[in-house]
């Protein structure tokens, strides 16, 4: 493993990279991960290909001095830095909210996507909290309000838990991670700053079936965060294109167990 910086703008961003295969292989991690929580896959991968993980603004060793906002075209202009990727076709991998990115980046260059590899991805449906306090002005300010006063916000989750307008998983996530100020602070300020970053499914779709770009689906069966139906979704009407595979596990696809079932169906 070997360690990077490229300089973008006022910022330094970050970069892990693995192994030698001829094909290159752009990973992007989950909400609070860093790069380095691909370094058990790419052990399984490093002979088909030279994997480039990448530190998200305001994760790992990334410096972001852009304020609270990171575009798509921000994403595309930084991979331009990274030698291997810049200028080239690769292999596109995400995870999560890294699955988000990897969508809105197919989304801007298609052509170049050798294969797409989305993990437990979000940005197949807009959940309506998310939608509320990212997308909207009021909600922002919302968010911004219940993240200083936590105790009203658990309040009301707890009350929204009742009526089942969000289910346990959110719930227990939202309650166990954002106990500590200073992830509150850490999800208002991914949250606001990667808002822009809305992959359009409709037109990627078509993008999928006028490009012949392979699609890869991997779900745990056991997901409350974000369930497999959603790429059951995705999957119809590019049915040809597009392999969905659901494993016995939760959100936490990248953990040990699921690495040689995850790398078997990448090579």
């Amino acid at each position: 493993m070997t360690s990077f910086f490229v300089s973008y703008r006022q910022s330094q961003i970050h970069y892990l990279q693995w192994g030698f295969g001829k094909e290159y292989l752009l990973c992007l991690h989950g909400f609070g991960e860093s790069a380095a929580s691909f370094a058990g896959l790419a052990e399984q991968l490093k002979e088909k290909y030279t994997i480039i993980a990448l530190d998200m603004p305001l994760h790992g060793k990334t410096v972001w001095n852009e304020g609270l906002l990171c575009t798509i075209t921000d994403i595309r202009d930084i991979i331009e830095k990274i030698p291997g990727i810049a200028g080239n076709s690769f292999f596109l991998a995400g995870f999560s909210m890294g699955g988000r990115v990897a969508l809105g980046l197919y989304e801007e260059i298609p052509q170049r996507i050798r294969r797409l590899i989305l993990l437990a991805p979000d940005g197949l449906k807009m959940n309506f909290w998310y939608w509320l306090a990212t997308q909207t002005f009021y909600g922002n300010r919302l968010l911004r309000y219940f993240m200083d006063k936590p105790r009203i916000f658990f309040i009301g989750t707890r009350a929204l838990k009742k009526i089942r307008l969000i289910n346990m998983g959110i719930y227990n996530y939202v309650h166990q991670y954002l106990k500590a100020e200073e992830k509150r602070e850490q999800l208002y300020a991914i949250w606001t700053t990667m808002r822009k970053i809305r992959p359009d499914v409709g037109v990627i779709k078509t993008l999928i079936r006028n490009n012949n770009t392979q699609v890869l689906l991997i779900y745990g069966r056991y997901d409350r965060v974000i369930r497999p139906v959603t790429g059951m979704r995705l999957k119809k009407g590019i049915v040809p294109y597009c392999k969905l595979r659901v494993l016995h596990c939760g959100h936490r696809l990248l953990q040990e167990k699921n690495l040689p079932v995850i790398a078997g169906l990448m090579c």
